[in-house]
């Protein structure tokens, strides 16, 4: 599940949880003869959650959105190389189609620029 469908439930069920609580105020009020203020503070404090609900979603989209945007290092054999892909996965980090978790050393083996496959 990610983050929009988790907020999106959220902010359903904090809605559906407080129409139901200003119902049962509402049939409380109407049978105790209770002031009109009940009501009133029941759909204030629905509304409030379903508000406080939509504002951190918001906040967590951005975060998220923001985060997305940051570059992500190359390693640094393999800068310039035509085989580098550097896209996450399953949050693991695919480098190299020839290396997936990458080269150790200083010089990779099998580095070569997209000059050299372009002349073939």
């Amino acid at each position: 599940m990610n983050t929009k469908q988790l907020i999106l439930k959220s902010a359903i069920t904090t809605f559906a949880l407080s129409t139901v609580f200003s119902g049962i105020v509402f049939l409380w009020q109407t049978k105790a003869n209770h002031p009109n203020i009940s009501a009133r503070l029941a759909l204030c404090f629905s509304m409030m959650g379903t508000g406080l609900t939509m504002f951190i979603g918001s906040r967590i989209e951005a975060a998220q959105f923001e985060e997305s945007l940051k570059p992500r290092p190359v390693p640094t054999p393999c800068r310039g190389c035509k085989h580098f892909h550097g896209v996450v996965y399953n949050s693991v980090l695919f480098n190299c189609a020839v290396h997936p978790k990458g080269w150790q050393g200083d010089k990779c083996p099998d580095w070569q620029t997209f000059k050299k496959s372009l002349e073939e």
